[in-house]
This record gives structure tokens, sequence and C-alpha cells, in this order.
């Protein structure tokens, strides 16, 4: 069995502990994962093992993972429109947008909009699509979509499965880890996020972290939007592209999961595929690098970008962070998954760029 390293052990608590001294988080909590297992699992400041977080963005890996089974067996094609299996998406010049535009970000619609008064059933969603039209032609360029493209991915595993896509996700990628829901009513309750900081006024302070200002990040969603999630109705929801309520112990072992395909099922080669390939080198509106996006997560790459990934130096790693700097990914090569969760979003992002460069790399030298 794989030990990790108590010197780095140490190291990766103290960094944390910086984060709580310095007020810019007051819960967290940390796992790590190998061998098919959770080898270490530890909260800070406010948080207890039992807590569980607003993972954010980081669920949409989690989702779009349990599309895996249908690339295997042919009921879902990459080149193929989305309208061809959700007819009501292909109007105001959808049409054409594929599989692998919807899921590498590329798909046009990015900020398209969709709200409770739509997003509880398929035919409200359905009815949504039908309405929004293309900011830019699919394909023409990657570009985040925070929301828009989940709900989609949501309706198409719907579609294909003739259930809610929230049992869909649970039966593929989060109950053979072993682990509760995390989407639904069943996963409300999680630790109530907070913000701090405030966004620098100075641009060249954030060049200076970034490298350029190209670089620089935009956001793409509002706080206020992140804070909704700490209503315990919209955590009820399930919201695809950034609801689930996990424990870091939950992530890791999740992302074991996607290494070890426990249980088969997810299909081997399909998962190889999402960990392994980078299925596009465009450059992103979001973040203004290559985009390494696979079509369920990012690969960290070995173009120097890593850093604006929030990935670590590993160049096949695999994952999806969240906002405020969740942390979540796999390691194929050493094997090695590690989640780091907390409940504060500094509006300053120079913070969780620093945090989590520091903290990834830390993870890393658990095993060296």
């Amino acid at each position: 069995m794989t030990t990790l390293s108590a010197t780095g052990l140490h190291a990766l608590t103290e960094r944390i502990q910086r984060e709580l001294d310095s007020a810019n988080i007051s819960a967290a909590q940390l796992a790590v994962g190998v061998d098919g297992q959770v080898v270490h699992f530890e909260s800070f400041g406010s948080a207890t093992n039992d807590d569980r977080f607003v993972v954010f963005s980081a669920t949409k890996a989690l989702v779009a993972m349990a599309l895996l089974p249908h690339f295997a067996d042919g009921t879902l094609d990459l080149t193929t429109p989305v309208a061809h299996y959700l007819p009501e998406f292909g109007h105001h010049g959808k049409d054409n947008v594929t599989v692998l535009q919807l899921l590498t970000m590329q798909g046009g619609f990015s900020q398209a909009p969709i709200g409770p008064d739509r997003w509880s059933n398929s035919e409200g969603r359905r009815a949504q699509f039908a309405e929004w039209s293309l900011d830019y032609p699919a394909g023409s360029k990657t570009e985040y979509h925070p929301v828009a493209a989940h709900w989609v991915i949501a309706e198409l595993l719907e579609t294909l499965n003739e259930r809610s896509f929230l049992d869909v996700v649970h039966e593929r990628v989060v109950q053979p880890a072993g682990v509760g829901r995390i989407l639904g009513p069943e996963a409300v309750g999680a630790v109530t996020v907070r913000t701090t900081g405030e966004y620098p006024a100075d641009l060249a302070a954030l060049i200076a972290t970034y490298g350029r200002e190209e670089y620089v990040p935009i956001a793409s969603i509002g706080i206020d939007a992140l804070l909704s999630l700490n209503d315990r109705r919209a955590q009820a929801v399930g919201i695809p592209g950034g609801g689930a309520v996990a424990s870091a112990a939950n992530m890791a072992a999740i992302y074991q999961h996607f290494l070890h395909n426990f249980g088969g099922a997810l299909p081997d080669d399909w998962l190889v595929d999402a960990v392994g390939t980078i299925r596009n080198g465009s450059i992103s509106v979001s973040d203004k690098v290559p985009a390494n996006r696979t079509i369920a997560g990012y690969v960290s790459g070995n173009d120097g970008f890593h850093l604006h990934r929030w990935m670590p130096s590993a160049p096949r790693a695999f994952g999806h962070a969240g906002a405020g700097g969740q942390l979540c990914w796999v390691d194929p090569e050493s094997g090695l998954s590690f989640a780091f969760l907390h409940d504060t979003l500094n509006e300053d992002p120079r913070v969780e760029f620093h945090r989590a460069a520091d903290l990834n790399d830390l993870a890393l030298a658990l095993l060296q």
C-alpha cells in the first residue's frame, strides 16, 4: 500500500493553516486518494469531517463523465449535432452545434440564460433551449459556459436514459465510489459560503501574477449568483454546472473511481480518453490560455499553463476546479487524487491562484 510523506503532509497542512490565519478561508477540508481509496482526510478551521461544501464548477466533470457509456455503445456521437437528440435545441442557428462542441465549451452559447422557472423539468428546459441564440459561430473559439452547457448535458442524460439525470450521475459516477448523493434533494446542507476581499484596482498587480494582461481571468458568473447556492432550495435542484454538495473525501474517492472504474460503471476505453486526451487547443476567452479541455474537464498539459487551469504540474492530471479555488483532480501517472474544498469566495483572484499553485504542488510531493 502506498504511504504518504509525513513531511509532505505537514507542509500541506501548514499551507492551509496560513489561509485560515490570514482569514482567506474559515473552514476547509483536504483529502488524498491513492490505490483506489482515500488515505487521508482532514478538516480545518470550523469544519468537521461530517461537513460538506458546495463544489461549484467541479460538478461539471462529474456530470459529463456520466455520458461516457453512451459514447461507448453508440447511443451518442461526438460529431453529431445536439439537435439530433434534442430537436428543441436546434433553433436560432444552433442546429449544427455538435456534441463535441457542447462538451468542450465551443458551443457558442456561453451566457445563455435559464432559471428556476425552467430548469425543474424536461419540458421547461427544452423550451428554454429553443429560445437561446448563438453569441458566435459554434467551433470558432472556446469560451467557458458557466451554466448553460451542462443543462443541455443533463437533458441529454435524461433523454438517453428516460430517468432523472440526478439518478444517472449518482449510479455511474458517485455510487460506485462508495459515496452518497451529492446532487439533488438528498444532498442539501452545505457549509455556508461567504465572501471576502476586493478585486484589485491596479491592473499591473494582476499582470504581475498572471504574466500578461490577456491571462488575467474575467469573472464568468457573479458573486450573487454563486452565493445563491447557500439556499437549500437551490442546492436541492442539483444544478449540473455547479450545484454538487460534497466533502473532500467524497471528491477524492470519485476521482479514484475515474481511475479504477469500480464495478465497471464506466467503459474503460472512454475513461482513458476522457482523462488523458486533450480534445482542443483553442484559445479560451475565460482564461486567455490554451484550454486543454477534454470532453469532461481539464488536462494539466505540458505547455506551462497548468497554473492557469488550477491544475498541478503533472501533464496528464485531469480534473475540474470550482469557484473560489475548489480543487479536484487525479494524476493517472502517480494514481494520486486530491481534493481541497473551502467556504470562502475571495474577490481578489490572486488569492486562489497562489493557493491553488501551492496546494497542488504540495499534494503531488506527497508521493515523492
